[in-house]
């Protein structure tokens, strides 16, 4: 979608309004091309047509430099329409506008008045702890001070000084972070460790927290917290999160902190203890965090609920794929019908792996297959990790085993090891490997459950030391699955 349609399509009432205000009060008449353009993408949405939008404007298809123009001024105007109506709704807009004001006085020679400005300036960032913003005012009182003599530098430079090391440390830790959500985003928690990353955040966070030991606010808690929370995740340590997201999320509410600038905050923390409770195997305090999650999308005019939805969803599918898989069926069906009327296939690969995994447990299995080839088809899949596509591909040999179709199996497998031969060596990927080479066992005798040497293997399989981050990364549990196939408890 251009940029301009994106734009336009997330106007609410009242920023349409603001604009239409200032269009009108502004534009000539021969500038009305404008707010035709604008009502006409406004009005067809997904179904927006440039050729009609050149023949409303009376522009020839073939001469499109005018159009271009006009599309240019007209996200420059919403955008100006946008920064007049937010500034005062938000703290970080309110800097960058005093900080503005006071190089326009300076500019003008009003030098009391730009350094009154300044003093707004500081003072809204130390209120809300924006450390980088920080520098640059105090940066600008430094330079003021050679205009103005009431200025004394010193002081100055030394609080720069002195907030530059708290900024170092946070660059350091939000890189560590964004390397750390990257690699969350395209493995799926599927991945392995990226050990120097957690040990550089860890070494930021440890940093950080000596330099904040007395009282430190709200916002650069929330970015301790956030470091943490990454940490947590990418080591599977679900205790660990479940315990900071729990009393992070009920600090925050005892302290009257939430609210719309941070509202997304609360999402993510609410989203977090659902998830970290259920990896815990407490699937009702899960769930009800999940209903609280629910109920907050709505808040503040439903702000973020496009993306919180899926999170919701999703949080109910995990807990009901435990107690009442049929209950999780229906969630994820609403779920996509929702989705469907957006005209997005984002959420395919999570649909259709959730719905097989759904269904193998309800013992569905040509359903379930039937799920995974949607899957591998959908341009999720085509993008994800190679060791994600690899544990998906045994999940379906998994299933495709209980469905009894051995010749299509022993096709399956002959693929999957051809596709996947160059991770072999992947020392991460022995177990999914070692359940393949089972599979092909099982697969090749009658009675597999007799074979000396294929119990043998299970229950080596079965005794060797696994990690939780190495269950944890499996679509079906492999020893889960095995010790009920072959009757053998475990511990």
């Amino acid at each position: 979608m251009d940029i301009l349609n994106q734009i336009v399509e997330k106007l609410n009432k009242e920023e349409i309004r603001k604009f239409r205000i200032l269009s009108t009060n502004t534009a000539a008449p021969d500038e009305r091309k404008d707010l035709i353009l604008f009502d006409y993408i406004r009005n067809s949405g997904v179904k927006f047509d440039e050729k009609k939008a050149l023949r409303k404007l009376g522009y020839s298809d073939g001469i499109k430099n005018s159009y271009y123009q006009l599309k240019n001024r007209l996200i420059e105007n919403i955008g100006d329409s946008l920064v007049m109506l937010n500034t005062h709704k938000d703290e970080l807009y309110e800097i960058f506008q005093y900080i503005q004001l006071s190089h326009l006085y300076r500019s003008r020679n009003l030098l009391k008045v730009s350094l009154s400005y300044l003093h707004k300036a500081e003072r809204c960032a130390i209120a809300i702890e924006s450390y980088e913003m920080l520098d640059v005012i105090y940066g600008d009182f430094i330079k003021l001070s050679s205009d103005l003599p009431e200025i004394k530098p010193d002081p100055y430079i030394k609080k720069r000084d002195e907030n530059a090391v708290i900024v170092t440390d946070l660059r350091e830790m939000d890189n560590a972070l964004s390397i750390l959500s990257h690699r969350l985003r395209l493995s799926q928690n599927f991945g392995p460790v990226d050990k120097n990353s957690l040990q550089k955040l860890q070494a930021r966070v440890n940093t950080i927290s000596a330099h904040t030991t007395s009282g430190f606010g709200k916002n650069l808690e929330a970015r301790i917290y956030n470091a943490l929370s990454r940490i947590f995740l990418q080591q599977h340590n679900y205790e660990g999160l479940e315990k900071l997201a729990v009393q992070t999320y009920l600090k925050f509410e005892k302290e009257n902190w939430f609210d719309k600038a941070n509202h997304e905050l609360k999402l993510q923390m609410l989203t977090y203890c659902a998830n970290a409770l259920f990896k815990n195997s407490k699937n009702k305090e899960s769930l009800s965090y999940a209903e609280k999650l629910g109920k907050e999308i709505l808040s503040f005019d439903k702000l973020h609920f496009e993306k919180y939805y899926f999170f919701y969803s999703n949080s109910l599918v995990n807990n009901y794929s435990i107690i009442n898989p049929q209950k999780g069926l229906e969630v994820l069906n609403d779920f996509e019908s929702n989705i469907r009327k957006k005209k997005s296939t984002y959420y395919d690969f999570y649909i259709y792996l959730n719905r097989a995994t759904l269904l193998y447990d309800m013992g569905r299995y040509k359903e379930s297959l039937k799920n995974l080839v949607r899957l591998y088809i959908s341009e999720g899949y085509l993008e994800a990790d190679q060791s994600f596509k690899l544990k998906i591909e045994v999940c379906e040999l998994i299933i495709t085993f209980e469905s009894g179709d051995s010749e299509a199996l022993g096709y399956r497998l002959k693929q999957v090891k051809k596709s996947f031969a160059s991770l072999q060596n992947e020392k991460s990927l022995q177990r999914d490997f070692e359940v393949i080479r089972l599979l092909e066992d099982m697969n090749a005798v009658v009675d597999y459950k007799r074979d000396s040497q294929i119990l043998k293997k299970v229950n080596l399989f079965l005794k060797a030391k696994y990690g939780l981050d190495k269950e944890d990364s499996e679509i079906i549990k492999y020893r889960l699955w095995l010790s009920k196939k072959f009757r053998i408890n475990i511990k």
